[in-house]
């Protein structure tokens, strides 16, 4: 599962930075087992502004050294590369969540596309960085070997950063207009995609966008870290996971059409 999470998270930066996937030879496993190629990512160049670009960079080459420990560290039991939707599953995924957000069948005008402009791209992040946070989270009273509870809590660090940052972001824009609706504004988007994620994880309500309102602080005050009243972050399960990314999916579907190759653990 961590490897898939890598692979999808590091392909998708690879689209946005360089309008291709990541090199063919991270999607392999073996002699006669042959990953596929994900589907969606835009040909040419990027169009991105040079900030946006940076980050997506910078997060990238992250994921990129991800996926290359994760294959290292499993060694015979890596799995190949699954199929991925890097296109078409965003604009699903962004019209279910408009829907969800404006109580209504929503087509998002224009349609989510995380590679055609800066706040889009944001919001496409924005849908995987908080899961993969709490993905690690989740998983750390699973891992029974030290050494790889070390990397996982290395890794959960990193993807953590990558959350803060992206949703930062997203606070910095959060009143813009996001779609050719008054009621989305960036604040608007990011909820709704918090409330699509809560919808499919299951009955808890622990997903929160990038504004609160708390005792302490007014309205719209940001929400850097999505935290207990601990000030922990949320745990998901594996099965939590499988369903924000197969979209509400059982087995497939979302970013993953023919779901995960291998065990699922």
């Amino acid at each position: 599962m961590a490897s898939s999470a890598s692979l999808l998270e590091a392909n998708f930066y690879s689209c946005a930075a360089y309008g291709t996937f990541i090199p063919e030879a991270l999607w392999m496993v073996g002699e006669n087992q042959s990953g596929v190629a994900p589907i969606g990512c835009p040909a040419g160049a990027p169009r991105l502004s040079k900030k946006a670009l940076a980050y997506a960079i910078d997060i990238y080459e992250d994921e990129l050294a991800h996926v290359k420990f994760l294959k290292a560290v499993l060694g015979s039991a890596a799995v190949p590369q699954p199929l991925m939707d890097l296109g078409p599953a965003f604009k699903a995924a962004g019209n279910a969540a408009a829907t969800l957000a404006l109580g209504e069948n929503v087509t998002l005008d224009p349609v989510f596309n995380p590679y055609a402009n800066d706040l889009f791209f944001y919001h496409g992040a924005f849908i995987f960085e908080d899961v993969g946070a709490t993905a690690y989270a989740g998983a750390a009273s699973l891992i029974e070997d030290k050494g790889i509870l070390t990397a996982a809590a290395q890794i959960l660090a990193v993807e953590g950063y990558h959350a803060g940052a992206i949703r930062t972001l997203l606070y910095q824009n959060q009143g813009k207009k996001a779609f050719n609706s008054p009621k989305l504004k960036v604040r608007d988007v990011v909820q709704a995609i918090s409330d699509l994620r809560d919808k499919v994880d299951g009955p808890a309500d622990t997903d929160s966008g990038v504004v609160v309102a708390t005792e302490y602080r007014k309205e719209r005050a940001i929400n850097i870290v999505p935290t207990d009243a601990n000030g922990l972050i949320y745990t998901r399960t594996t099965d939590q996971i499988l369903a924000i990314v197969y979209l509400g999916g059982t087995t497939s579907g979302g970013f993953f059409p023919n779901g995960l190759n291998g065990a699922i653990n």
